[in-house]
This record gives structure tokens, sequence and C-alpha cells, in this order.
């Protein structure tokens, strides 16, 4: 029988036998290495393989070999990931390194410093914590040790009210600034918590940020960023680039260029954005070994104009230039990170994560980033379920 290809040929060139005048061992190699040979008025082959598997001439590297050697590759680095080497060894003399988490904070539930997807985070200039806690629809606060202080807001549309808020963060003059993402709206409240004023956004927003000149930018749904005036004010709309498959939102952070600065997981790169919508420069975060891929999700400025940059994926947070080159891991698996949504510097030198994930933990963590004077004689880490005493 005549398979569909060869009839095909036959009607395209005319009449050729489909036996098989030379001894073949696969299917393959009839079609592919003797088929010029084969059918005599075929034209050549086309290999349309890339340029760096071409050099395989081997029979035996073909694709499922060379996608097995990824595959050995993929779980050599995972496995280097979760390696921890122990320098301090008993007997060895000298005192125990820190671990780098000092405080794991909350569960996931509806009590007071648990929570629930949470995804926005932010840290003010007082140290205090700020969570955007988007599944219990409200925000609490924390100081810098992680222990809870205060909450506000609840399910609704009404002032102080949220529907799954995604971000939040600090204006120059202390008010908080709160992305209500299903209320299509930012909600901006005083250093007390108590309302101020609002205003619409054109998508559902995600992310938020604000600079010294009190314009507040937000990251969308619909994957594009919107800059607004102090008070509300439209000024500029753009879009991040990329495929949208569905709406998802991305992390941002601004630097004193009035530039914006996007952690895009859809299309595992950092980008650097004008206000106005212009691409200044581009980079993609590097995974620490090879055949690693990388989603980053949170982004966070330091002092210094690098940036730190969570990769939700491999559960890592790296230190890079503006320009993307990788100057530090800070933090990896084996230092008891999950899968970072969100990240903030405190100004004490911690490095704060908000984490979630369908089977694993949600939960803030603040962890060792620069020495502090506050934890320079704690050895070792506290884990605690909730940071209010829990009473009958």
């Amino acid at each position: 029988m005549v398979d569909f290809q060869s009839r095909f040929r036959m009607y395209s060139y005319g009449f050729t036998s489909p036996e098989r005048k030379i001894p073949v061992a696969t299917r393959r190699e009839l079609y592919h290495d003797t088929a010029p040979l084969i059918f005599k008025r075929r034209p050549q082959t086309h290999d349309c393989r890339v340029e760096t598997v071409k050099e395989h001439e081997d029979k035996r590297d073909w694709e499922a070999w060379l996608l097995s050697r990824g595959l050995e590759d993929t779980c050599r680095s995972v496995d280097l990931l979760h390696y921890k080497e122990i320098t301090d060894k008993p007997g060895e003399g000298g005192k125990r390194k820190p671990d780098k988490l000092i405080i794991r904070v909350g569960l996931k539930g509806s009590g007071d410093g648990d929570f629930v997807y949470p995804r926005g985070l932010t840290s003010t200039l007082d140290g205090d914590i700020i969570v955007a806690d988007t599944g219990n629809n409200r925000i609490q606060i924390f100081n810098n040790y992680g222990v809870f202080k205060k909450k506000i807001g609840a399910k609704g549309s009404g002032k102080g009210q949220f529907d799954e808020p995604t971000g939040v963060t600090e204006l120059p003059n202390g008010d908080i600034a709160v992305a209500d993402k299903s209320n299509k709206r930012v909600q901006v409240f005083d250093n007390t918590y108590a309302f101020k004023y609002e205003f619409p956004t054109c998508s559902k927003p995600y992310a938020i940020a604000s600079d010294q000149e009190f314009n507040i930018v937000v990251s969308t749904m619909n994957r594009t960023v919107e800059v607004y005036r102090r008070g509300g004010k439209l000024m500029y709309n753009f879009p991040v680039g990329a495929k949208q498959k569905a709406p998802s939102g991305f992390n941002i952070t601004l630097n004193n260029k009035d530039e914006v600065i996007v952690s895009d997981p859809m299309d595992s790169k950092v980008k650097f954005f004008t206000y106005s919508g212009k691409v200044l420069y581009k980079f993609e975060p590097v995974s620490n070994n090879e055949g690693l891929a990388v989603m980053p999700s949170g982004v966070a400025r330091t002092s210094l104009d690098q940036f730190v940059v969570a990769d939700s994926l491999n559960h890592t947070v790296n230190l890079y230039t503006e320009r993307g080159i990788l100057l530090q891991q800070i933090l990896c698996p084996t230092d008891d990170i999950g899968t970072v949504q969100a990240c903030a510097l405190g100004p004490e030198g911690h490095l704060i994560t908000l984490e979630y994930s369908i089977m694993g933990q949600h939960s803030l963590k603040i962890f060792r980033y620069r020495p502090c004077d506050c934890h320079a004689s704690r050895p070792n880490s506290s884990k605690r379920r909730t940071p209010t005493p829990q009473t009958s």
C-alpha cells in the first residue's frame, strides 16, 4: 500500500514506484538519508534543524537522545540548587553561620497574620511591612520584626473596602496606595490608614508603584502600564509586549530616572520603559545552571540602582545590575525559600518576600540581606505560625 506522502509525490512528478530499491534500516533513513537515491526526481531533502544540531552526524544523535541530554542537565541543575554544603562541622571550631531566614509568618487562613494568595508587598520608610492579602480582601500591616499590628478593609465596593487587592505602595508623604483589582480603582489612605480618596483605572490594576513626584504607576491585567498624576489624572498608557494567552499580572518598580522596570513572567524578561512607553533596554534573568528556564516574579530596586529579581520557578532571588549582569545569588531553595510572588527591601537591611503556591505555603518571610543591628547576634531562625499570641 502506498502512503499519503508517496501518493503526493506521484501526482506531482509522475508515477514512481513506492518499493524500496535500496535496502534501508529504518523509515527515517528511507525518507531522509537515502530519499534522493530512491526517488530520483525528488528534490534534495531540506534539513530544518537549527545550526547547533546539524553538526550531530552520528545516527544515534536523534531528537530523543538530544532531549534526554537536556533532561539530564535540568535534573543535575535542580539537584545543585537544592544542595547545601556544610562547612561548619562539629569539632572544627568557630561559630556556626546563622541562617538567612529570620522570621516566617503566617499560614493559609483568615486569622490575623495569615494569608490567602497574597500578591502585594511594600516596606515603608518607618520599617512597617504592608501586605495586600488578596484572598481575604484586606490589607495587613506588620512591624519590621513581622509582628502583626493591624488590618484594614473587607470585601465590598465602598470606601475602604476591597475586592481582591493585589498591589500596595507608599507615597512620598507617607500615604498608602492600594490597587483594588476587581473594583478597577486605586484607593489612597493616610499614614493612619484612614481613607482619603480614590480614582478609577482603565483596566484591572495588579501592581502599583510611586515616584518622588507623586506619580502613581499601575500595571494591569491586560498587560499594560498606566501612569497617573497625583490625584488620578491619566498621563500615559502603553503595552509591555508579548502575546497574552489569558489575563495575567506582573510586578513593577521605579527608579530615580522616571523609568518603569517591568518583571515580565510571560516573556521571561526584565524590561525598562520610559513613562511614555518607549523601551530603553531589557534583559533575560539567567538561571544559575544549564537546562533551567526562568520565570521572573517580584522585583525591587536597591539604593545602588541594582535590582533584586525573584524567580518563582526555580525558587531563587538574584541580584543584577540595571544592564542584566548577575552579581549575586541572594537566596536559593536551601535557604527555605518557596514560590516568591513579590519582594521588597526594608530600611534596616532585610529582604522581605511574599510567597504562595497551590500546594505550598502562604506566608511572609524576612531574610538577612545587608548587615543589621537588630539581628547581628541572632544565631537561628524563628518560624512562627502567626505573629500574635493565640487567645482562647
